[in-house]
């Protein structure tokens, strides 16, 4: 019997090690889709064991209609391993606050640090938001985007408004390991005058579930089924 040669033996092996990757695909080195508001490939399916804990992509999106009052908005998504216990999201309206959100996270990615930088507190805001997940395959993606009108002349209670939802990002070719995961979203919104203080956010969460949050001007961060966050926060409300 002839013995295999030592090509056919690494050819072997090579081909074992690909069989035995987290996420299997028919078609090689495709993304998904995002979530179709211009936000580009999603975050990956984060298979990988040595990939860092957090993963991002971010993306300037266009595709929306913009309503009056909101000259702009850019997006950056975001994964960590950390198991999300409930929905929540937060108005980050200075840059402290922001680099304090930034330095509670582990392997932070430099791309979402300089989105951060970025951020002109003067006209715009941060609102990170973020949602469990089964597994890596899935991202937030942010399906609107609004302005809610007070009654007011002045406008000065209008609301920030998003809607978001959980979405599976693989192909239907795709399998993807088993793995709770927190997806998210950073969304910054850039005013025409100055930033409002309001936000309401909708997530449909993984299991089209949808959970409300409200932060009002006197609070930064709310969970789901909060109207406001708990009169312990603090935050200054306005540009600076």
């Amino acid at each position: 019997m002839t013995s295999p040669s030592r090509r056919t033996v690494l050819g072997g092996a090579a081909s074992l090690i690909a069989l035995s990757a987290g996420c299997l695909s028919d078609d090689s080195g495709t993304g998904s889709s995002g979530n179709g508001n211009g936000n580009g490939d999603g975050n990956g399916n984060g298979d990988d064991e040595d990939a860092p804990n957090e993963t991002a992509e971010t993306a300037d999106d266009e595709s929306m209609e913009l309503p009056d009052g909101l000259a702009g908005y850019d997006t950056h998504a975001y994964q960590s391993p950390e198991q999300s216990t409930s929905p929540d999201a937060e108005l980050v309206q200075e840059p402290e606050p922001a680099e304090s959100w930034l330095a509670e996270r582990s392997d932070t990615p430099e791309s979402l640090s300089e989105f951060v930088d970025e951020t002109d507190f003067e006209t715009s805001v941060l609102v990170p938001i973020q949602a469990g997940a089964p597994d890596p395959c899935h991202e937030l993606a942010l399906e609107s985007i609004d302005i809610e009108t007070s009654a007011d002349d002045e406008g000065g209670n209008d609301t920030l408004v998003l809607e978001t939802a959980v979405e599976e990002t693989a192909a239907e070719d795709e399998a993807c390991v088993a793995r709770e995961t927190t997806v998210g979203r950073l969304v910054r919104a850039t005013f025409e005058s100055e930033p409002l203080t309001n936000l309401s956010v909708n997530i449909t969460d993984r299991n089209g579930d949808e959970q409300g949050i409200g932060v009002g001007s006197d609070s930064s961060s709310a969970s789901a089924g909060d109207d406001t966050a708990s009169d312990g926060s603090e935050t200054e409300s306005g540009g600076s």
